[in-house]
């Protein structure tokens, strides 16, 4: 029995994703980053030492990116084509199963890549369910051409994935976590995740149950089907509050930064009046602004918010203490710009 023509073009477009990959990973990566050797800027020294010292970090997140934006550009153009909406959930065109057979491709990729890079990768555990999860899926999506809208929503979760990475480069730069730039592109990745991964998915999901019924899917793909809306539901969910709390921290140290700066310009403002106006020494001394501490979550939940070790502290001044101050996480790093980013792991999201 011979295998249809479409099943054996999907496969040859996947085993071509996988070798590109592979190429892009171990040839591309030099040749993008020669030119900054050449050069004596201060962002071309800290690419280079970065990729001195995290060669195979720099190659996983120059091919994801590059991927991430082949595949988000390839879901634009299936929610532009009227085929889509005219059958998705049963029989899927060629055009869209050679582009699932990419995306197909790329994360059984990722499933093999983020193994062997699992030392260097914090969550690579739950990396790894998703590939899984995520080849699967669309391995019976192609198999049985059915449950296209799934594929088609999968390609668009790919550009808060461009957005989550690139936050991940600016960070292993070393980029002021206070900085412009920073908050910025924690903005603009709350934006893009919350409209990719949550107005965009129940927009389409809504638009084709309501002109089509899942049960017409054969018993694999509907539960399949299920399975996906379930599993990418908390997977998003994960995704939008990951990028809420990093936009609320980018805010509050905004505010701190502003607050503290204010302090000392009022301080220099009000010595110079003081000197102008001969007052006494004792009323000239300058005034020292006193550091803002925010204990880190683990350590400021050990004891109650009124107890003497919180409030009496000879560490702690200035410090408004609430409910919602305390339980936001590692709060302490955000204004400090001397933190040694090179010990940080990439923010891989999944």
């Amino acid at each position: 029995m011979s295998l249809p023509i479409w099943l054996i073009s999907a496969f040859l477009v996947f085993s071509l994703t996988v070798n590109l990959s592979v190429a892009a990973f171990l040839f591309l990566t030099p040749a993008i980053v020669f030119p900054f050797s050449k050069s004596n800027s201060q962002l071309s020294r800290k690419i280079m030492k970065l990729y001195e010292e995290k060669p195979r970090l720099v190659g996983k997140l120059l091919r994801d990116q590059i991927f991430s934006f082949l595949l988000f550009s390839c879901g634009l153009y299936t929610v532009s084509c009227k085929i889509t909406y005219e059958n998705p959930l049963r029989d899927t065109p060629l055009s869209s199963l050679l582009i699932f057979a990419v995306y197909l491709g790329n994360y059984v990729y990722k499933f093999f890549q983020d193994f062997l890079l699992r030392k260097e990768l914090p969550l690579y555990k739950i990396n790894l369910l998703h590939h899984f999860v995520t080849a699967t899926s669309y391995g019976v999506l192609i198999v049985y051409r059915q449950n296209a809208i799934s594929g088609v929503i999968g390609l668009l979760f790919e550009g808060s994935v461009i957005a989550f990475d690139f936050t991940s480069l600016i960070r292993l730069l070393g980029a002021s976590k206070s900085g412009l730039l920073f908050f910025l592109t924690s903005a603009s990745s709350f934006v893009i995740t919350v409209l990719l991964r949550a107005i965009s998915p129940v927009a389409l999901l809504v638009l084709t149950l309501s002109h089509h019924s899942p049960l017409s899917l054969e018993y694999v793909p509907l539960g399949f089907f299920f399975m996906n809306i379930v599993f990418f539901s908390m997977i998003n969910g994960w995704h939008i509050k990951v990028s809420s709390e990093s936009l609320k921290k980018r805010l509050l140290a905004a505010r701190l930064s502003y607050y503290y700066s204010r302090g000392e310009h009022s301080d220099i403002n009000s010595n110079g009046m003081e000197l102008n106006n001969f007052t006494s020494p004792a009323h000239s001394l300058p005034h020292t602004a006193l550091p803002v501490i925010i204990p880190t979550d683990a350590n400021f939940r050990l004891s109650s918010p009124v107890s003497n070790v919180n409030m009496n502290s000879e560490e702690v001044s200035n410090i408004a203490v609430s409910r919602r101050e305390r339980t936001l996480p590692q709060i302490s790093l955000i204004i400090n710009d001397h933190a040694d980013h090179h010990n940080e792991g990439p923010i891989d999201q999944v």
